[in-house]
């Protein structure tokens, strides 16, 4: 799973924050969970196990406990993302001194003639209205 979608649930986000403390079980973190978003237990441990999947959280056992801590090539994912998208801002048009490859005279196919469409009620004469003292603007109201 893509770690922005992974961390796009907040439910997900909040056990990334609570795991970056340490190592919690998972009845550390339902308990807080409840509490801040009044989710139960199987969405949490349906939560755990995405992240687990993804290889974003580790899990050990001891006893009837289970212990979450995030692996150690969490954050690497992360900065991985997030310095791809440092890259395509650095690379980005109009910035610094880069041309938008979007812009009119660097399309390959031209462009046609609108062909009229969006032109209706246009006109080539112009409209010209002769105001002098001898028309009575009034007549046209009626009596």
């Amino acid at each position: 799973m893509d770690v922005f979608a992974l961390l796009a649930e907040p439910v997900r986000y909040r056990i990334v924050e609570i795991l970056a403390t340490g190592e919690h079980t998972s009845g550390q973190l339902a308990d807080v969970l409840h509490h801040e978003f009044n989710v139960g237990w199987p969405a949490v441990s349906e939560h755990l196990t995405k992240m687990l999947k993804s290889g974003f959280v580790v899990r050990r056992v001891e006893g009837p406990s289970r212990i979450y801590r995030l692996a150690p090539t969490a954050m690497d994912q992360l900065d991985g993302r997030v310095e791809r998208l440092h890259e395509l801002w650095d690379a980005r048009y109009g910035w610094p001194y880069r041309r938008d490859p979007l812009s009119p005279h660097l399309l390959t196919t031209p462009r046609r003639p609108n062909r009229g469409r969006g032109q209706r009620g246009h006109s080539e004469r112009p409209i010209v209205f002769d105001v002098t003292e001898d028309n009575d603007l009034w007549q046209w109201f009626g009596d």
